[in-house]
């Protein structure tokens, strides 16, 4: 099979790296390979079908050596090894390029990503603040670098981390570094009835269903241009998954009731706190589709995770309510021994209490223990967060009239967890038995 685009001519080749060896993902983006993937730590991969090759591929317009690359450093040297089919960089036929993290590399009916690493942790960011994300802890800055790394590149991210985490504010980071002048758009799968979500998520016709007495766009449409950010994609029912990955491929799509396409571009993040690789286990989820939202895998660490930044954090939603936090640098430090199964919602609630009523009336025997005698770290510990413990709860069930299900999920709790947290303290919701 030979191919007669004509071939750019070698660029100027640099001998020497520049910069931090960083390692490199090697991800097939599309072709028979999809979601195969090699990492390149150092010195130079091939990859061809040969299964010498450190990427190995079994796409039949790929040659048994095909490429190389060679990791510089902030960037690769692409090579052709006079494959059938040649390689080609943003559309032309090139025998050697320098190309950056990052970039889309096309070899026969393959297309190949070289993307950072997101495991390496060799590289980590100086900032403290990105995009309206905060953070002074290794693990934020570290996440800093691969945002600032992915969000240029438009490919599809999927984001993972517990409830309560901030995955939507990583995801509106991405879009605000990407440079895209459409909106981000926001779509939770999680809070609308399957029966409902595919005409919500692609639109319909006047008449589609019963009650549709006018046309309406989808957020496909609302995202043309722009990001569509999918929230708890888990959700996603099975039936509605390959009409959205022909999206993703195609760019094509049909509003309910409707039998013209419609084109949209836009870019796609995805967020779950589930397992979706059990879920494509299970057969809830398709592989393909998980393979294309995956082609970058962000983590949102817990709040565990990323202690030193409570402070920080605490300080800004204060803000946020137009005030300062009340509390000492003692009562802080305190807040940073407590293990925040809520993650940053749930220290955010507690900042609204503290904030409204008072750090003495939200803790109510923090003022005191400050100003006591010192006494055994441990029992101070223990005392200060049982007594935030239950002046947390009691607040959440005062503003949920009761309700122990509302409460929990406010505070981002699972029920079974707030309910045991209820029993220890002796609180009774409504209509509980304590």
């Amino acid at each position: 099979m030979s191919d007669s685009a004509p071939s750019t001519a070698p660029l100027t080749e640099k001998t020497d790296p520049e910069g931090p060896l960083s390692p490199v993902r090697l991800l097939v983006l599309e072709g028979k390979d999809l979601g195969r993937s090699a990492v390149l730590e150092r010195g130079t991969a091939v990859v061809g079908t040969l299964p010498s090759c450190e990427l190995v591929l079994t796409d039949d317009t790929v040659s048994r050596q095909h490429l190389s690359i060679e990791l510089l450093g902030s960037s690769l040297r692409v090579r052709d090894l006079g494959s059938r089919n040649g390689t080609r960089y943003l559309g032309a036929r090139v025998e050697v390029v320098e190309v950056p993290l990052g970039a889309l590399v096309c070899l026969g009916r393959t297309q190949l990503a070289l993307l950072p690493e997101t495991s390496s942790t060799e590289r980590v960011s100086a900032r403290t603040e990105l995009a309206g994300l905060l953070g002074r802890s290794l693990a934020m800055r570290r996440l800093f670098t691969d945002i600032e790394r992915v969000a240029p590149t438009g490919l599809p991210v999927l984001l993972q981390g517990e409830t309560g985490t901030g995955k939507e504010g990583l995801a509106r980071a991405l879009h605000q570094l990407s440079g895209k002048a459409g909106a981000l758009r926001v779509f939770d799968c999680g809070a609308v009835l399957p029966s409902l979500l595919p005409g919500a998520l692609f639109g319909h016709a006047r008449g589609a269903f019963t009650g549709a007495v006018a046309e309406a766009p989808g957020a496909l449409e609302a995202a043309h241009e722009g990001t569509l950010f999918l929230d708890e994609v888990a959700e996603l029912p099975l039936e509605a998954q390959p009409a959205f990955l022909r999206v993703l491929e195609t760019g094509g799509f049909f509003r309910l009731g409707e039998n013209v396409e419609r084109r949209v571009r836009f870019r796609v993040i995805a967020a779950t706190h589930q397992d979706l690789q059990a879920a494509v286990k299970r057969g809830t989820f398709r592989e393909d589709l998980y393979h294309r939202l995956a082609s970058v895998v962000l983590r949102a660490p817990a709040l565990r995770e990323r202690l030193e930044d409570i402070p920080l954090l605490a300080e800004h939603f204060a803000r946020s309510l137009g005030t300062s936090l009340p509390l000492s640098p003692a009562s802080l430090a305190t807040l940073t021994a407590y293990h925040w199964p809520g993650n940053v919602r749930e220290l955010r609630n507690a900042v609204e209490r503290v904030v409204s009523l008072g750090a003495e009336a939200a803790l109510p025997r923090l003022a005191t223990s400050e100003a006591s005698q010192p006494e055994d770290f441990h029992a101070t510990r223990e005392r200060v967060l049982q007594a935030f413990e239950r002046s947390y709860l009691e607040a959440q069930l005062a503003r949920h009239k009761g309700s122990a299900a509302a409460a929990a999920r406010a505070a981002g709790l699972a029920r079974s967890y707030f309910y045991r947290l209820l029993k220890t303290h002796g609180l009774v919701p409504r209509g509980g038995k304590g």
